[in-house]
């Protein structure tokens, strides 16, 4: 037991964590409302999830925990390195706009490390069953933080539509897990959850159209976590009604850590299994397709800057998805790393973009919609914020020399190395489009007259957050090979 908890120290102690932020709450009552008696649930917050990530930094090798329920390899540790640096810069974003609207900290924070228990979860699943509560325990979590404000209607709209949206898809996988698990016992005479054991045994005999339906349902049930069309529906309007911090945790975390349990098991009942054919290739390559451009057409006509991030997001899904198309069309390759690194580029950028968007929603404006309009002339009145934001839509673009630039290049160079170019070419085209909406932003921020008085949100916590994800957008785009090489050699040998 105690070379199990070592093993998985970054996901326990985070655990522990949220359980002291939580305690700590409720110790202090109402007065935790007040800023300065709040701040040390904060620095308590990132000093945890410091701790963690700093753990998984230094980790070396390959190890397991509960009998190979939990994996430490190199899939949990780059993903858990992903989640981890979302939940610091999410956690140090919310404090403004937390402190502003006199929320409470504590709970948020708290809910925000147990989902973070679940990514690191998802990230590590050995086995189907851990997979499933990893995602169930980072969902439960942010379904609440969709709703935090409780005295907001979309607020509570968005958490319900979240809530019952991933309810189904929930059941789907649970239930594709349940014919899996039938399905290893009827090929080999001895049932198991092990995605090891799915993967000998899908190998070893001919796959049932029970199994073919269970392996349709998991995968449905991470396409649904992903926002990938046509499983993208409660995307917009969840994006739109929950707190924009939480807003902008769910869409990098949870989609870092679903792409890490996708990939597992794609692994496991894909490649493993001998399932990965051509027709099952084409199908995901359909996927990221349909995904990519549907994403960007609908962010061009939106005229909401959540929205337009929300379409933005299930967009970025469908590039990630050529990467997952080009793992398995060449394992061997460089997909892997690829994914792993988009991943990190898109978490700096789109929380630094929903960071600008924290900064101009005060207390007393009683506007329900931030338009892009609303951020006419921002970029010469507020010019830190206005060039901060600019970076961003860049990078979401992919404009060089950023890390959404070579985060894309990463991705469409596997892709073209596993012979998958028409797929890249669709990929490339709709980036050209999607190009439009984030430059459009620029242009408002910059080249419009102030329509508005917009006054800013003053807190060294939301500043800090917005220079730390510029920081890493420029570092990362600046200085591709330190990162890729890191994931690169975390991730050698992780199929064999």
């Amino acid at each position: 037991m105690l070379v199990d908890l070592g093993t998985i120290s970054p996901l326990w102690i985070v655990g522990l964590g949220a359980a002291l932020v939580l305690l700590l709450t409720v110790a202090g009552g109402r007065a935790q409302l007040s800023p300065p008696s709040s701040h040390h649930l904060v620095v308590l917050t990132l000093l945890v999830l410091g701790a963690a990530l700093w753990l998984l930094l230094g980790h070396e090798g390959a190890s397991s925990a509960f009998s190979g329920a939990l994996l430490v390899d190199g899939v949990g540790v780059v993903f858990g390195i992903v989640a981890l640096v979302g939940a610091l810069l999410a956690a140090t974003l919310s404090t403004g706009y937390l402190t502003e609207h006199e929320l409470s900290q504590g709970e948020f924070l708290a809910l925000l490390l147990l989902s973070t228990v679940g990514m690191l979860m998802l990230t590590m699943a050995g086995d189907l069953i851990t997979l499933f509560i990893g995602l169930e325990t980072m969902s439960l979590a942010v379904y609440v933080l969709a709703g935090y404000r409780r005295s907001s209607r979309r607020s509570q709209e968005a958490a319900l539509k979240y809530f019952v949206y991933g309810a189904f898809a929930s059941g789907f996988l649970l239930f594709g897990i349940a014919l899996l698990y039938g399905e290893v016992g009827r090929l080999t005479g001895h049932p198991s959850v092990m995605l090891s054991a799915l993967g000998a045994a899908i190998e070893a005999g001919e796959v049932s159209r029970l199994g073919f339906v269970g392996i349709a349902f998991v995968l449905s049930g991470f396409a649904f976590k992903v926002a990938a069309v046509p499983f993208h529906m409660w995307a917009p309007d969840v994006y739109e009604g929950a707190p924009t911090p939480a807003t902008a945790f769910m869409a990098v975390g949870v989609k870092a850590a679903a792409f890490a349990g996708l990939c597992r098991f794609a692994a496991a009942a894909l490649l493993h299994g001998g399932v990965a054919t051509e027709t099952t290739i084409q199908l995901f390559e359909v996927l990221a397709i349909v995904t990519m451009v549907y994403g960007n057409l609908l962010a061009i006509r939106q005229t909401q800057i959540k929205r337009m991030l929300a379409y933005s997001s299930i967009a970025h899904a469908g590039y990630v998805l050529v990467g997952v198309a080009a793992f398995l069309a060449h394992p061997q390759g460089a997909a892997m790393e690829g994914i792993a690194y988009y991943l990190l580029g898109y978490t700096a950028m789109t929380l630094g973009a929903f960071g600008i968007v924290l900064a101009f929603e005060r207390r007393d404006d009683r506007r329900l919609d931030i338009t892009i309009d609303r951020f006419a002339g921002i970029g010469r009145e507020h010019p830190a914020l206005g060039l901060a934001m600019a970076l961003f839509m860049f990078s979401l673009a992919g404009v060089p020399p950023t890390a959404g630039f070579f985060g894309k290049l990463a991705v469409f160079a596997a892709a073209v190395e596993a012979g998958r170019v028409a797929v890249v070419i669709v990929a490339v085209l709709a980036s050209a489009v999607g190009a439009y909406y984030y430059l459009r932003v620029t242009v408002v921020m910059f080249m419009r007259p102030r329509v508005s008085e917009e006054q800013r949100v003053r807190s060294a916590w939301l500043s800090a957050g917005v220079f730390g994800a510029a920081t890493l957008v420029l570092v990362v785009g600046i200085l591709p090979d330190g990162a890729l090489s890191f994931a690169r050699r975390l991730l050698a040998g992780w199929l064999s």
